[in-house]
């Protein structure tokens, strides 16, 4: 017979730990009740067990349920892969991978306000544990250069912190099995870094571009989208940049076209994050093509000033071929052209 994630961590719990059975069950199942991890409410009710012990009976509940595979929504493997990660941060700490402000402060020369400043622009990252922000030793490695590390360090800014100290510290293949750290004096080496981080950086945000029949203030959800377009780009570049460049870019598309013919639509832009589900909207253009005129609504667009223009249609068939004139004309007056 199949044993439970119950059966599993009371029998593990047992073999480990001198705890009375009544006690042990009631661990289980409120640690497996409460994404497995003892409430702080509940906590108070085991007041005799060392932190170190629940921590342990977390981790053999999480082993346990996953091992029989009562994964359900797969929350357990979520927070085993969350626990193992908090468990690596805190060895970099113990290793001094990982260092306090104070320490790194000290390391690299500045006071609080010049830190906060390098933070803020994206030249150095610090990485949360237990709710502490520690900042990689790395970055205050006396042995490389810093300031071209600084730059590498604010070109990969979209990325989430461990994922940049992993894209500067770890081989690459696309740079030759070497580390981007390794690659900081050489001037073609730095040119050949800047360029992989750059596209790397990308692949942690999209540009969406999406487009629907009449005029629309809000994305409709009962209205059929015509087309989408999205791109994976910095999301640091210009609005109307980004926007350009997925509509032109061919990274998705759909539908592949023929494309009904629209005089009305409404196009949206939205920016989102990898791992994030809900995307940012950026920008909705109302457009409204009348003979030989194109006439543009900006109902929202951050740092826009336009709320209406008219500009000539041109010869363009499509709805999507407007659009990417649409774009092309906010892109140039954004510019200032």
């Amino acid at each position: 017979m199949t044993e439970s994630g119950w059966d599993i961590a009371m029998r593990r719990i047992d073999s480990e730990f001198d705890v009375p059975q009544f006690v042990a069950s009631s661990l289980v199942r409120k640690i497996a009740a409460n994404k497995f991890r003892l409430s702080t409410v509940d906590r108070s009710k085991f007041q005799k067990l060392p932190d170190e012990v629940i921590a342990r009976i977390e981790q053999i509940v999480r082993e346990s349920y996953l091992e029989a595979g009562e994964d359900v929504g797969g929350d357990i493997l979520r927070e085993h892969l969350w626990q193992q990660a908090l468990r690596a941060r805190r060895d970099m700490i113990a290793s001094e991978e990982l260092l306090t402000p104070t320490e790194f402060k000290k390391r690299i020369g500045v006071r609080e306000k010049r830190l906060a400043r390098l933070i803020e622009e994206g030249s150095v990252f610090g990485v949360d544990v237990d709710e502490t922000e520690y900042f990689p030793a790395l970055l205050a490695d006396p042995s490389l250069n810093r300031k071209r590390l600084q730059t590498i360090c604010r070109i990969i800014f979209p990325a989430e912190p461990m994922s940049r100290l992993g894209f500067l510290s770890s081989p690459r293949g696309s740079l030759g099995g070497r580390r981007p750290v390794e690659m900081l004096d050489d001037d073609v080496d730095f040119k050949s870094v800047r360029r992989i981080a750059a596209a790397w950086a990308a692949e942690w945000s999209r540009t969406i571009v999406k487009m629907y029949k009449g005029e629309h203030q809000r994305e409709p959800s009962d209205v059929e989208r015509l087309y989408t377009a999205m791109a994976e780009i910095d999301p640091r570049r210009p609005l109307w940049e980004r926007a350009s460049e997925a509509l032109h870019s061919h990274g998705y598309e759909w539908p592949l076209g023929p494309y009904p013919e629209a005089r009305i639509f409404t196009l949206f832009v939205e920016q989102q994050a990898v791992g994030d589900s809900t995307p940012i909207p950026e920008a909705c253009v109302q457009i409204l093509v009348v003979g030989e005129l194109v006439r543009i609504r900006i109902v929202a667009a951050p740092g826009s000033t336009l709320n209406s223009q008219t500009i000539a249609a041109g010869k363009h068939k499509t709805f999507v071929d407007v659009a990417k004139q649409v774009i092309a004309h906010l892109l140039a007056l954004s510019a200032g052209r």
